[in-house]
């Protein structure tokens, strides 16, 4: 059973809108571990070891699974060694809208596992902020797409979320002040 006395604070959105900077950088202010983003890490090397340098590799629905169980298996540990609030980099519901990005459909059973994601914050940075292309991201073509996407289906099931908006160093400020909000409701309820 998971631990909830620990807050879950999960950074959602599109590429390249600073998330995985925001939190490295919250995870330090709050003094906790981060979870970085798994499904990262899995394109990563699967580029790396492709057969035909630059060819793009195809994505298998097998694949999308086991990027959102491992995601979710990684926060649920991270949990354990976190102090106060977990700061995860996506989680397994957001691999379930990459599916819908790439197959056009959603997929049950990644879907399922994302809806069993434990969240009691969206932080949602708009892409409002320049593109970077690193030679991995899929592109900035889908960034509005992805952006409205998530906010219509985090508005639809009810999870609080924060829209993080503005140039970078204002980002962290907000992100700050709605985790403070977080813990202070969290320490009111438990008074």
């Amino acid at each position: 059973m998971a631990d909830r006395t620990i807050l879950r604070v999960v950074l959602i959105g599109a590429e390249s809108v600073g998330k995985t900077t925001l939190c490295e950088q919250l995870a330090a202010h709050y003094a906790t571990v981060w979870v970085a983003e798994y499904g990262r890490e899995h394109w990563e090397k699967k580029i790396a070891g492709q057969d035909v340098p630059g060819e793009i590799p195809a994505w298998t629905d097998d694949e999308f699974v086991d990027i959102a169980k491992v995601q979710q298996s990684r926060e649920n540990e991270a949990a354990t060694r976190a102090s106060r609030v977990l700061v995860c980099d996506t989680n397994a519901f957001a691999t379930a809208t990459w599916f819908e990005r790439y197959a056009g459909t959603r997929h049950p059973e990644v879907d399922a596992i994302g809806a069993r994601d434990i969240v009691d914050l969206y932080l949602i940075p708009s892409p409002d902020v320049p593109f970077v292309q690193d030679g991995v991201r899929d592109g900035e073509k889908i960034r509005e797409w992805m952006h409205a996407r998530f906010l219509e289906l985090i508005g639809a099931n009810g999870t609080p979320y924060v829209l993080i908006t503005g140039a970078y160093d204002t980002r962290l400020a907000q992100a700050i002040a709605a985790i403070d909000a977080l813990l202070a409701r969290s320490r009111a309820a438990h008074v």
